[in-house]
C-alpha cells in the first residue's frame, strides 16, 4: 500500500489544505452488532440530488436509494441475473407472456413494522407514473397496458395546452384525443379535487397494475417484454408506504398531487423497506444508513452500516483511503490520470455500460424566442463531424477510453449488433461544406453558442473536453463558442426547460436491452431533453416493442439507432470506464459493467 508521504508527493497536496480536513470519523455508535459485521464507508464528491425512488434519475443517487428501498426483484450480487427481493419468488408468467403475478413475502416489512403490501407497490408505481411527480423514468411503465395512455390523459387533464408538445406527432395526438373526447372540457371545468378523484378512478379502471389481495400483485403488459423482469428490479419500481406518504400529499397549484420533498431526506420521518434506514444526513458532510431491524434478510447482511462521505476533493478522498478511513472510492475522478498509468495499488478500472456524449437542443427556438440553429440536421451533423474522439481520449482525458461511434456500447447487449456504418466520422472539410449548405458558410451569420457542462463531479474533465470541442468548432467551422459551467442540478433543470444550445451528457444502461439507450430519444419520452422528433424513429421503436422475434426486433432497433446517429440529436464520444479504489483482499465489492452493486452484502470488519 502507498505510504502517506508517497501519496503526498504524487498528488502534491499542500499542508495548509490538510489543516482544514479532519481525519476523525466522528461517527455515532454502531447499531446492535453481535457478529461484529461493522460498517462499510465510501466517499463521493457531492450529495445525492434526491432519495425519492420515484423521481431519482442519477446513477450515484440510485446507489443509496437501493440501500433504503427494495423492489420485487433484485440483481444478484455480482450483477449477473435476478433473484427475489420483496417478492417471495420469481413471478408467474402467463403463456402469452403478458401477465405477471408476484407474491409479496410474508416477512417483508417497512421500517416502522408495517407489512409491505401489494397495494404499496401499486401506490409506488402509480406515483412514479403520474406526470405530477415529474419522474424522468415515467416512460419505463409504458410497457404496462394502459399506462402510456393514462400518463398523457392525466397530463392533458391538468393542462390541456401541453399536449401539443407532449405528443408532437399530430396523427398520434389526433388518435389520442379521439379516445378521450371529453378531456378538454374536463380540463377546463373540473376543480383540482374533482380532477384528482377522476384520476384515481381512471387509473384503477385503465392501468393494468392490480393488487389482487394484500400479498398478490398482478401486472398485464401491452405486449411481451423480455426485459420487464429487469424493470421490476429497478429502483423506480420500488414500493411506497402508502400509510405514511399519502397523508402528507397535497394538491398544489395547477392540480398536481405532490409529496413533501423534505420527507425523503428526513431521518425522523423516512420509512423504508430495504436493508437500511436513514440514520443521519448532514448535508455536504455524510449520510449514515443503519441496518433496518425489520428487514426480512438482515441476518444475511455483511455489514450493519453504510456511510457515504461527501468529499469534493479527490486527493482528500485518496488520503482518507490511505488512512484506513474509507473502504471504497467509487470514482477517483481527476486522480485517474495520475493513478492509472503508474499501476498504483488498489486501483481498479471497470468497463461500464455507459456512454459519454454531446446533446444538441433540437427545438426550433430557445425559450427566449431566438431561432435555434441546431434545429437543422445539417448543422448538428457538421458539429458532430468536428468532434475528434481519438484526440479526446488520447490527449484530453488521457484514459484511452473506447471510442464511441454509437450510443449503445459495443457488446453491451448479447445478440445486438449496432449499425457502425451509420456513425458520423471526424471529417472537418465535409463538415464545413454541410454548414455552408445550411446557410452558414465559414460560420457567417451563425449566432454565438454555449457548451453547457457541470462543474461539480468530474467538472474539470468535462471542461477540458468542452474546450477541445470548442476549439475544433471555432477552427474548422468558424463558430463563436463559449463554455458555460454550472452545478449538475442546474444543468439538469436547464436541460428540461430547453435552455441550452449543446450540453455534455452521459447515460448508463438501466437494464440489459438496447432500448435503455434508444427509448429516451423517442419524441414522447420524459428523458428526451433535446426534444428530438422523427416519426420514423418513433415507429421503429413502437414496432420493435411488439415484435416477438428477438433477431428481427434487434434489427429494427439497429435501424432506429442508425437513424438517430445520422440525425445527430446526440453525438457519442466515448464509452465510460470507471476507475475506483478498494482493497480487494478486504472488500468483496464485485463490481460490474452495469454498476449493479449490493452494498448490504459486502462483508466489512473494520480494523482487521
Amino acid at each position: 500500500m502507498l505510504r502517506i508521504a508517497t501519496v503526498l508527493g504524487i498528488i502534491a497536496v499542500a499542508t495548509l489544505a490538510l489543516a482544514f480536513f479532519s481525519f476523525d470519523d466522528g461517527l455515532p455508535p454502531l447499531p446492535d452488532d453481535p457478529q461484529g459485521r461493522g460498517a462499510f464507508v465510501f466517499a463521493i464528491p457531492n450529495d445525492p440530488g434526491s432519495l425519492d425512488p420515484g423521481t431519482t434519475s442519477a446513477s450515484t443517487d440510485f446507489r443509496v436509494v437501493k440501500c433504503l428501498y427494495e423492489p420485487l426483484l433484485v440483481v444478484k450480487w455480482g450483477g449477473e441475473g435476478l433473484e427475489p427481493g420483496s417478492a417471495e419468488a420469481m413471478p408467474q408468467v402467463s403463456e402469452d407472456g403478458l401477465t405477471y403475478t408476484f407474491k409479496i413475502r410474508k416477512d417483508a416489512k417497512w421500517s416502522d413494522g408495517h407489512a409491505v403490501s401489494a397495494e404499496d407497490f401499486v401506490y409506488g408505481w402509480r406515483r412514479a407514473l403520474l406526470p405530477d411527480s415529474a419522474s424522468d423514468y415515467a416512460s419505463l411503465f409504458y410497457v404496462i397496458e394502459g399506462a402510456e395512455d393514462f400518463y398523457y390523459w392525466r397530463q392533458g387533464l391538468m393542462d390541456f395546452s401541453v399536449l401539443k408538445d407532449a405528443i408532437p406527432d399530430e396523427e398520434k395526438r389526433a388518435e389520442f384525443l379521439k379516445r378521450h373526447p371529453d378531456l378538454e372540457s374536463n380540463a377546463d371545468s373540473l376543480s383540482d379535487k374533482e380532477k384528482w378523484d377522476l384520476t384515481l378512478k381512471r387509473f384503477d379502471e385503465r392501468v393494468a397494475i392490480k393488487a389482487l389481495d394484500d400479498r398478490t400483485l398482478q401486472v398485464k403488459l401491452s405486449s411481451p417484454t423480455a426485459y420487464f423482469v429487469d424493470l421490476c428490479a429497478f429502483p423506480t419500481f420500488s414500493p411506497m408506504p402508502e400509510h405514511v406518504v399519502d397523508p402528507m400529499g397535497e394538491l398544489v397549484k395547477g392540480g398536481a398531487f405532490r409529496i413533501d420533498d423534505a420527507y425523503f431526506g428526513d431521518p425522523l420521518r423516512l420509512v423504508s423497506n430495504g436493508p437500511y434506514t436513514l440514520r443521519d444526513w448532514e448535508q455536504k458532510v455524510r449520510m449514515i444508513f443503519d441496518q433496518n431491524p425489520y428487514y426480512w434478510n438482515k441476518d444475511a447482511m455483511g455489514n450493519v452500516r453504510v456511510v457515504q462521505e461527501t468529499i469534493a476533493d479527490p486527493s482528500l478522498q485518496l488520503l482518507r483511503f490511505e488512512e484506513g478511513l474509507l473502504d471504497w472510492i467509487p470514482d477517483v475522478g481527476e486522480m485517474k490520470q495520475k493513478l492509472v498509468p503508474k499501476n498504483y495499488p488498489n486501483v481498479h478500472t471497470v468497463p461500464s455500460a455507459g456512454t459519454y456524449y454531446y446533446q444538441f437542443n433540437c427545438r426550433e427556438a430557445l425559450p427566449s424566442g431566438v431561432k435555434n440553429p441546431m434545429a437543422d440536421i445539417r448543422v448538428r451533423q457538421a458539429m458532430g463531424m468536428c468532434i475528434d474522439r481519438k484526440t479526446i481520449v488520447e490527449n484530453v482525458t488521457r484514459m484511452r477510453e473506447p471510442i464511441a461511434k454509437l450510443v449503445v456500447p459495443d457488446e453491451a447487449i448479447p445478440g445486438y449488433t449496432g449499425p457502425v456504418g451509420s456513425a458520423l466520422t471526424y471529417d472537418p472539410k465535409a463538415a464545413a461544406k454541410l454548414l455552408a449548405e445550411a446557410g452558414y458558410p465559414g460560420g457567417e451569420g451563425f449566432p454565438p453558442i454555449e457548451i453547457m457542462v457541470n462543474n461539480d463531479a468530474g467538472g474539470a474533465g468535462h471542461a477540458r473536453i468542452a474546450l477541445a470541442v470548442k476549439k475544433s468548432w471555432e477552427d474548422h467551422l468558424g463558430l463563436q463558442v463559449t463554455l458555460d459551467q454550472m452545478e449538475f442540478k442546474v444543468l439538469l433543470d436547464r436541460s428540461k426547460k430547453g435552455n441550452f444550445h449543446v450540453r455534455r451528457a452521459g447515460w448508463f444502461g438501466d437494464y440489459i436491452d438496447p432500448t435503455t439507450w434508444l427509448d429516451m430519444h423517442r419524441s414522447s419520452d420524459s428523458n428526451n431533453d433535446s426534444k428530438y422528433f422523427n416519426a420514423a424513429y418513433d415507429k421503429l421503436l413502437q414496432d420493435a416493442a411488439v415484435e416477438p422475434d428477438k433477431a428481427r426486433r434487434f434489427e429494427m432497433l439497429a435501424e432506429a439507432e442508425a437513424l438517430l446517429m445520422q440525425e445527430a440529436p446526440i453525438v457519442p464520444i466515448f464509452y465510460y470506464a470507471t476507475v475506483m479504489m478498494y482493497d480487494k483482499d478486504k472488500v468483496d465489492l464485485r463490481p460490474n459493467a452495469w454498476n449493479n452493486l449490493r452494498l448490504e452484502l459486502i462483508p466489512m470488519k473494520r480494523g482487521e
